[in-house]
């Protein structure tokens, strides 16, 4: 798993810890390559990329946004125990697909935000 991670502006944190999502998907039995990325904003979302010329291989994009520290604990909570089961169900099902479906032939978004 790759991990990119910018830098924070004051007051701000991450509630997604990069060992947290790659411990979710071993244990799951998901292998793809993972590349997460961590920035600054309201970003939380997750995107496979089916081979193509430039990558013959599955990726998973998941990029996570910045909250108030205040927040970060509560997040990281509600995360943990329940958008990351969302994030691994998604792919797993897709991983699940015969490698000719459509649904694995084409690049597929799932949104994470909280609302």
């Amino acid at each position: 798993m790759r991990s990119e991670t910018a830098r924070l502006p004051k007051g701000q944190g991450y509630p997604l810890r990069p060992s947290t999502l790659e411990d979710a998907l071993k244990r799951a039995g998901v292998s793809i390559d993972v590349h997460l990325i961590r920035q600054p904003g309201a970003l939380f979302d997750a995107h496979f990329w089916p081979p193509n010329p430039n990558a013959p291989y599955e990726r998973l994009y998941v990029r996570v946004g910045s909250v108030p520290l205040e927040q970060v604990d509560a997040m990281r909570r509600e995360f943990e125990a329940t958008t990351l089961l969302v994030l691994v169900k998604w792919i797993a099902s897709i991983l699940a697909q015969d490698p000719k479906s459509p649904m694995r032939r084409e690049e597929q978004m799932l949104d994470l935000r909280v609302r």
